[in-house]
């Protein structure tokens, strides 16, 4: 039993530096520099999206030689007795359901079921969260491989509550990453309208709002995961941008601005989730986890911001905590 990490899924414009830095490279120099050719052509490669679905990621494991079925949070693996918004409670009695869902693989190797575990209790403000607790299944993993759509369609068992992505409305669309400007429009226009209508929710005859779009390139040869990326509608994006698919980096002029642009209610909220996940409380006693939280994050997901606008992330810890302290004891209604 080991715990495999869901990967961290970027924004369009992180999409668009991992194509040209693959399409690109040409080696590396004497000094072990990577080299790119700047002159060569990008692809024009085909894309897929499903609804993004707003609850706790999770994941099934399983491995055959050794007969263990495990279950994990995003962040770690969990048990009924430390679980996270009660997942692995609900099956870690379904051992025989589960075990005839899972792709078949060498007996030595680990596969995991990777969905979102949704619904009544586990956010608020989403479609999907008037329903009852349900696993939308929308990867797996099989000895360190990600697998695609033709095998991760098959998995579903609505008896136990488990469903599948691919079941639901799903997108296609074709980017020219020489040009990649000409398609932000279409994918702003596909994730309003599923933020208007989530259609997962629909599908279950709930009307309301829906997260975005995780869009994942199919063109042989770009499946990995570092080409796969998300566009959030506005509600539900965690920094304040003015496109939903910007290309590029915000231009910010200062860092007053910056924080203001990236400590966001919805970096907020979504680190309320992550002390939820990991079982702290939330209340005053977690400030210091919450504010680490949101500062690892910007740097995860701002860094190219920051320099694109020569601002010092590691000169802006203490306006970023601020930022973060006054939002949690002004939110403290929020907080249970």
């Amino acid at each position: 039993m080991k715990f495999i990490k869901f990967p961290d899924i970027g924004q369009y414009r992180n999409l668009i530096r991992s194509v040209k830095e693959t399409a690109q490279y040409t080696g590396v120099d004497q000094s072990g520099v990577a080299v790119f050719d700047p002159l060569k052509p990008l692809p024009i490669l085909e894309l897929e999206g499903t609804t993004k679905i707003h609850g706790t990621n999770g994941a099934i494991g399983y491995n055959k030689s050794e007969d263990i079925l495990w279950f994990q949070s995003r962040e770690r693996i969990i048990t009924p007795l430390d679980d996270n918004a009660g997942f692995a409670r609900t099956y870690t009695d379904k051992k025989n359901e589960i075990l005839k869902l899972l792709p078949v693989c060498d007996s030595a190797h680990d596969v995991a079921i990777f969905g979102e575990w949704c619904g009544q209790g586990i956010q608020k403000g989403v479609a999907i969260s008037s329903l009852s607790k349900r696993f939308i299944v929308f990867g797996v993993n099989i000895n360190g491989e990600w697998q695609p759509r033709s095998v991760i369609s098959n998995i579903r068992n609505h008896e136990i509550g488990i469903y599948n992505i691919y079941d639901y409305p799903s997108w296609k669309i074709s980017i020219d990453f020489n040009k990649p400007e000409l398609s932000q429009n279409k994918l702003q226009e596909l994730t309003l309208a599923v933020e208007h209508s989530c259609p997962v929710g629909a599908a279950f005859g709930v009307s309301g709002v829906g997260e975005g779009i995780v869009w994942k390139v199919i063109t042989p040869g770009w499946e990995s995961p570092k080409f796969w990326m998300k566009v959030k509608g506005e509600k539900h994006s965690v920094s304040k941008v003015t496109t939903l698919a910007a290309v590029d980096v915000e231009l910010i002029k200062n860092q007053k601005d910056f924080v203001a642009s990236v400590v966001t209610e919805a970096r907020c909220l979504q680190s309320l989730d992550k002390l939820r996940e990991a079982n702290k409380p939330t209340d005053r006693t977690s400030l210091g986890d919450f504010i680490r939280w949101i500062y690892n994050d910007i740097l995860k997901e701002e860094s190219d911001t920051a320099r694109a606008n020569n601002l010092d992330l590691t000169k802006m810890g203490g306006l970023i905590s601020s930022a973060a302290k006054s939002w949690y004891f002004a939110n403290e209604s929020k907080l249970e």
